[in-house]
C-alpha cells in the first residue's frame, strides 16, 4: 500500500513522463479526473497536475476555467504550492493585467522542501515567476526556498529523467538576469539528457547562455542541434527550445535566422502559440529585423501586433523597446527617449538584466541621434561603463549589440583594455603597425591617406587597445597577442597570430577537425576561430575567407 507522498510521486512521475515523450495529450486524457476513485483520494494533487498539463500543452483557456472551477488546497503546502506555480504558468499566456494575479498568492507557509514534492513545487512556482518575466519573484523563491529547488528530483528511489529541465530553469533565470559566466558554469554541470525532448531544451538553453557570451560557432552549432531535435513545436517546452534558439541567435546578431526560429514557434504572425512574454521578445525581434533592413512598412505591421501587449505588465518593458526601435527608424529620437527610459525602469524593477542592458543602449542611442555633438561625451562614456560591467558578469554580446546600435550614427565604443589585435578594425590594426615603425602621426595620415585627427583618434584606441599609456610601450605590447604568440608581423589584417593561422588552413581547403589536429586545438576552438574571422573581415562564409587570404600577402602556409 502505497504513502500519500508516494502516490503523489508516482503521479508525477507519470505526466512527466508524458512531458518528456510529448505525449501530453494521452496523459490528460487517461489521467483521473472528478469521479474517480483515485482523483477522490487526493483531489489538489491531481488539480495540479492537470493544471500543469494544460498549461505545458498551451491551453491557457482551459487552465484558468480548471483553477477558477476547483478549491485550492490552503492546508496542503506542496499540493497549493504545485497548483498555484502551475496557475501562475497557465496566466502567462493571459495578456490581461490581471494575470499578475496569479502570483500574488506567495506567502511564509512554505512547502516542506526536505521532500521532493515540496522542492518540485517550488521549481515550478519559480517557472511561473519566469514565464511572468517576474525575475525579481523567482529569485525570492528560491531564496526563501534555500536553493533546493535545484536538487535532483528523485522519484520512488530514481532520479528521473526530467532533472535537467530543473536544471536549466536555473541557467535561465541567471542567464536573464545578465549573470552570464555564472549561468555557463551552471549549464556545464547538467547532467547529460537522456531523451529527446530534454536534449533539445538543453541546447537552446546553450544557445542562449553561448549567444550572450557573443560564441559564434557555438551558437549556430547548437541551433542546428534544437531544429533537429525539437521538429514542430507541439508544447511549450518545444516550442520554448525555437524560441531560446532564436534569442541565442539573435544576440549573435544573427537576427533572419532568430526570427525564422520565432515563426516557427509563434505558430502565426500574432506568435499565439507563445505565451505573452515570448510573444513580445518574438515580436521585438522581427521589428529589429525590419529595422536593419530599413523596412518601416515591415517594423510597422510588426509593432501594430505587438502594441495590445503594452497593457501587460509581463510584456510592457519589451513592448516600449519595441516602440522605441520604430520611431529610431522613423527618426523620432526625442519620443524614442521616452520609450527607453520606460523600458529601462521597467527591466530595473523587475531585474531583467539583459532587457535592461539592451534598453540601456537603445536609450543611449536615441539621446546621440537626438542631440548630437552635444552631452555625446556623457552619452557615450556611460555606454562604456554599460557595457564593461556587462561583460564583467560573462554578458559579452552586449558590446556586439551596442556597436550595431551606434553603426548608423557613425560611433564606436572604445575598444576593452587589453583586448589587443582583437578589439581593433582592421585600419586601426594599420595605425598600430606604422606607429610601431617610429611613423608620426603625420606621417601615418599621409601614408594611409587619412586626417591627423582621425590618425589622434585611432591612436588613442590603439593604445587602449594594448593596455599601455605612450606610444614607446606600443611595439613591446604588440609582440604579444591575446594567445601569447607573436602577432607583430601579421599581414592578415585585424587577426590574431592563431586567427590568422587558422584563415591560411581554411584557405588550403582543410575541416575545422584537421586545422585543430595541425594546431593542436579543439573543434570547437577551431570553430570559434572561423567565427571571429569571418565577424572581423564582414564574410558570409569559408569561401570567402579562402578568396581573402588569397588577396592578401601572406606568409608561408603554417607547416
Amino acid at each position: 500500500m502505497r504513502t500519500r507522498d508516494g502516490a503523489r510521486e508516482a503521479a508525477l512521475g507519470g505526466l512527466l513522463d508524458a512531458i518528456l515523450t510529448t505525449d501530453l495529450e494521452s496523459w490528460t486524457s487517461t489521467a483521473p479526473g472528478p469521479g474517480d476513485a483515485a482523483y477522490a483520494q487526493d483531489p489538489g494533487w491531481w488539480d495540479g497536475l492537470h493544471l500543469f498539463a494544460l498549461a505545458l500543452s498551451r491551453e491557457w483557456e482551459a487552465a484558468r476555467a480548471l483553477h477558477e472551477d476547483r478549491p485550492l488546497p490552503h492546508d496542503d503546502p506542496p499540493a497549493r504550492w504545485l497548483r498555484t506555480g502551475a496557475h501562475a504558468w497557465a496566466a502567462s499566456g493571459d495578456p490581461s493585467p490581471a494575470a499578475s494575479s496569479a502570483l500574488a498568492s506567495l506567502t511564509s507557509d512554505l512547502p516542506d522542501t526536505d521532500g521532493v514534492l515540496g522542492r518540485f513545487a517550488g521549481y515550478l512556482y519559480v517557472e511561473g515567476a519566469l514565464a511572468h518575466a517576474r525575475l525579481d519573484v523567482a529569485q525570492q523563491v528560491i531564496d526563501a526556498l534555500d536553493g533546493r529547488p535545484w536538487e535532483p528530483l528523485v522519484l520512488d528511489g530514481l532520479v528521473h529523467d526530467f532533472t535537467p529541465m530543473v536544471g536549466v530553469c536555473r541557467v535561465r533565470l541567471l542567464a536573464f538576469r545578465g549573470e552570464v559566466a555564472a549561468a555557463d558554469e551552471v549549464y556545464r554541470s547538467l547532467p547529460t539528457p537522456a531523451q529527446p525532448a530534454v536534449a533539445a531544451v538543453c541546447a537552446a538553453t546553450g544557445t542562449l547562455v553561448r549567444g550572450n557570451e557573443a560564441d559564434q560557432a557555438e551558437v549556430r552549432r547548437l541551433a542546428r542541434v534544437v531544429r533537429g531535435l525539437a521538429g514542430e513545436p507541439r508544447d511549450h517546452f518545444t516550442a520554448g527550445a525555437h524560441l531560446l534558439a532564436a534569442f541565442g541567435l539573435v544576440a549573435i546578431g544573427d537576427v533572419a535566422a532568430a526570427a525564422s526560429s520565432v515563426l516557427r514557434a509563434g505558430r502565426d504572425a500574432d506568435l499565439a502559440g507563445c505565451n505573452v512574454i515570448d510573444r513580445a521578445l518574438g515580436l521585438e525581434l522581427l521589428v529589429a529585423l525590419a529595422a536593419a533592413e530599413d523596412d518601416l512598412d515591415a517594423a510597422l505591421a510588426w509593432l501594430d501586433r505587438a502594441a495590445p501587449l503594452l497593457c501587460s505588465p509581463i510584456a510592457d518593458s519589451t513592448v516600449a523597446r519595441t516602440h522605441c526601435r520604430v520611431l529610431l527608424l522613423q527618426q523620432r529620437p526625442a519620443e524614442a527617449i521616452v520609450w527607453a527610459e520606460r523600458a529601462v525602469a521597467r527591466a530595473d524593477a523587475v531585474a531583467r538584466g539583459i532587457e535592461a542592458a539592451e534598453g540601456r543602449i537603445l536609450l543611449t542611442r536615441a539621446r546621440l541621434a537626438d542631440r548630437g555633438s552635444h552631452g555625446r561625451r556623457d552619452a557615450l562614456a556611460g555606454l562604456n561603463a554599460m557595457v564593461a560591467e556587462a561583460e564583467a558578469r560573462g554578458h559579452r554580446a552586449a558590446r556586439r549589440t551596442a556597436a550595431r546600435e551606434l553603426r548608423p550614427l557613425g560611433l564606436r565604443l572604445r575598444p576593452l583594455v587589453g583586448s589587443g589585435w582583437a578589439g581593433l578594425s582592421a585600419r586601426e590594426a594599420e595605425v598600430a603597425r606604422c606607429v610601431a615603425e617610429g611613423a608620426t602621426n603625420r606621417q601615418v595620415a599621409r601614408r594611409l591617406d587619412l586626417s591627423e585627427h582621425t590618425v589622434r583618434a585611432h591612436v588613442s584606441r590603439v593604445l587602449a587597445a594594448f593596455g599601455v599609456a605612450t606610444r614607446s610601450g606600443l611595439p613591446a605590447a604588440m609582440r604579444q597577442a591575446p594567445d601569447g604568440t607573436d602577432a607583430a608581423g601579421s599581414s592578415l589584417l585585424g587577426l590574431t597570430a592563431r586567427q590568422e593561422q587558422v584563415a591560411l588552413l581554411v584557405a588550403v581547403g582543410l575541416s575545422n577537425r584537421d586545422i585543430g589536429e595541425r594546431l593542436d586545438l579543439s573543434v570547437r576552438t577551431v570553430e570559434r576561430h572561423v567565427g571571429d574571422i569571418l565577424q572581423r573581415w564582414s564574410l558570409p562564409g569559408r569561401t570567402a575567407i579562402a578568396r581573402a587570404v588569397g588577396e592578401r600577402p601572406s606568409p608561408d602556409p603554417v607547416g
